[in-house]
């Protein structure tokens, strides 16, 4: 399937250590034009640290992280910034700016960063808030809204910048149960456009039926990847059927 693929992150024995703990002890990962990659795995296998070095948010120790061709771990600030706007990134917490309204919000960025034009970013701002099924929310504030509808400005934001590669961070885990299934639906619309997104998630239904491949991560390392069909039939390693036990049962 990726033979022909354009490779958009080359990870490259990536390590990660806070003090004397080693929370990313060697990963080499690769992720193709248009995959879908859920990172899966029990609570402090490093999952969102992994996350946040991919756009250097949190600093590798060592290691290559390459986006694009260009190795990111060798790039001045200034340099590192222009890649970033690249790669959308969606948190637990949402981090909307709450004097701001909605589609204020999702402006920002553009206009700022990318000297985009007010009409520009507005009209670029409406659409994205139409495909998030929130159109009706431009002119509202952040605490208005429900925390499924604010996860949902959070991605039309970082759409908003157009980027090409979206990370997520655990998007639903901060939602109320019934609230998740809109955020996920939003995802999932994302994915069959042909959006390349790297999730941190433990939506197990979300990463059976989205994911191109499941990455799953425990003490350290990123002891299985392969398709859904195969991890969640037949996990290979000891530590991934402990966990899908505990997880699906």
């Amino acid at each position: 399937m990726t033979e022909n693929k354009q490779v958009v992150l080359d990870v490259k024995h990536l390590k990660k250590t806070f003090g004397e703990n080693q929370v990313l002890k060697d990963i080499s990962e690769t992720v193709y034009d248009g995959q879908v990659i859920c990172l899966l795995g029990p609570s402090g296998a490093g999952k969102s640290t992994f996350l946040r070095c991919l756009n250097l948010l949190d600093e590798p120790t060592a290691g290559q992280v390459v986006f694009n061709g260009q190795d990111l771990t060798a790039l001045k600030d200034k340099e590192l910034d222009l890649l970033r706007e690249d790669m959308g990134m969606v948190f637990q917490n949402f981090n909307l700016f709450p004097h701001m309204t909605v589609l204020e919000n999702l402006k920002l960025a553009p206009m700022k960063v990318k000297n985009m034009s007010e009409a520009e970013a507005t009209q670029i701002a409406k659409k994205l808030l139409a495909q998030v099924g929130l159109s009706d929310k431009a002119d509202e504030f952040p605490n208005s809204l429900s925390g499924g509808q604010e996860q949902r400005v959070a991605i039309a934001r970082a759409l908003a910048m157009n980027p090409k590669v979206m990370l997520f961070d655990e998007p639903t885990s901060a939602l109320d149960p019934e609230m998740v299934g809109e955020v996920l639906k939003v995802m999932q619309d994302l994915a069959q456009e042909g959006m390349t997104m790297v999730v941190v998630t433990h939506e197990m239904g979300f990463a059976h039926n989205v994911a191109n491949q499941i990455w799953f991560m425990a003490d350290g390392y990123i002891q299985e990847a392969a398709s859904p069909k195969d991890f969640f039939e037949h996990p290979q390693t000891e530590r991934a059927q402990d966990f899908l036990a505990k997880v699906l049962e």
